[in-house]
């Protein structure tokens, strides 16, 4: 079996996180006016990636890969929590 999809889902989700949380430090990497596009544009690429981890766990890909952004998961439901209360002003 071809593992296309967990291989794509991995380096998929590396790289939403990377980007949506580029402009928070410690990484603080801004792009001026379009700093803030980062975030939906990096976690949209996130999710892309848990929806091929899902396509690779639904197709029974052999490894392990398909598991990790199945357990990224969590970590974007944090951060929709903490962007929420980032921008909701209740912190």
């Amino acid at each position: 079996m071809n593992r296309k999809y967990s291989k794509y889902s991995l380096f998929l989700v590396i790289i939403g996180i990377f980007v949506a949380y580029m402009i928070f430090p410690p990484l603080n990497i801004t792009f001026g006016k379009w700093s803030m596009i980062a975030i939906p544009v990096g976690f949209a690429i996130y999710i892309t990636g848990v929806v091929l981890g899902i396509i690779a766990f639904n197709k029974k890909e052999k490894g392990f890969i398909k598991y990790i952004s199945l357990l990224s998961i969590s970590l974007g439901i944090l951060y929709v929590f903490f962007l929420s209360f980032l921008f909701g002003g209740e912190m």
